[in-house]
């Protein structure tokens, strides 16, 4: 047979070994595969995670918002488990808690929990106590600052044709201004305390870690099909020069 009959078979030659050789192709990847995935299940660690998200609402208070300061803040009373605060996105705060026991999981997981929004609480509390008391001595400051503001206007009706003396316009434009920035603050705080949301705990779960077994046994199964493919050619490669090399 020609060189070039050779080349235009050549893909057929190469197609008709290959199926030939199917079971290598078939047996060497799917045992791979199974190694690699009893490996990947047996080697992991086969750990419980806890999860908490939380809603800090406004509270923006260092010690309840910065991860470093809360690991720190919050330690785990149980040796067997880890411990991490995170914030996955604005104004949420994530517990996470690692171990290899369930029931040590969950009970530290509760535990700080509870801890943590009874912070948050207390800090909301404080703030919408003290954004009430201000309002409070606002509007009480508002209503005597009106008290005395109606003199100064029954002083600048007497004087009828007349134009008041300086220091009463002087003094009734004060009052005035100082009414409205009580009013100004009194809406703004009133404001606050109607959008001033509470802190909640969003959800809670427990799960077993991945351990990535099917994302594993698959990279395996691709790979070794593509190395077993690629052996066999190389086998066929090899086999074939070795027979030109001892006919020549």
């Amino acid at each position: 047979m020609s060189v070039q009959k050779e080349k235009e078979y050549l893909l057929y030659k190469n197609l008709k070994f290959i199926w030939d050789k199917k079971s290598f192709l078939i047996i060497i990847p799917l045992l791979i595969c199974l190694l690699t995935g009893a490996v990947s299940y047996f080697i992991s660690d086969h750990k419980y995670v806890g999860k908490a998200l939380f809603y800090t609402a406004k509270l923006k208070k260092d010690d309840l918002t910065e991860p470093d300061l809360m690991n720190a803040k919050y330690m785990a009373e149980n040796k067997n488990v880890e411990v991490d605060f995170s914030v996955p996105q604005n104004r949420r705060v994530q517990i996470k808690v690692t171990g290899d026991k369930k029931a040590d999981v969950e009970q530290e997981l509760k535990s700080l929990s509870e801890k943590y929004n009874a912070d948050l609480m207390a800090d909301y509390k404080l703030i919408y106590d003290l954004t009430e008391t201000a309002m409070k001595d606002y509007k009480k400051q508002l209503k005597q600052v009106k008290k005395s503001l109606q003199p100064y206007y029954e002083k600048v009706e007497a004087t009828q044709n007349e134009l008041p003396e300086t220091d009463l316009l002087l003094g009734t434009a004060t009052k005035e201004e100082l009414i409205h920035e009580y009013v100004t603050s009194v809406n703004r705080m009133k404001a606050d305390l109607e959008t001033f949301d509470e802190p909640e705990l969003n959800s809670t779960n427990i799960e077993k870690s991945d351990n990535y077994f099917i994302q594993n046994a698959f990279i395996a199964l691709v790979l070794s099909f593509f190395f077993t493919l690629l052996g066999l050619m190389l086998w066929r490669y090899t086999r074939e020069a070795r027979g030109e090399l001892n006919n020549g």
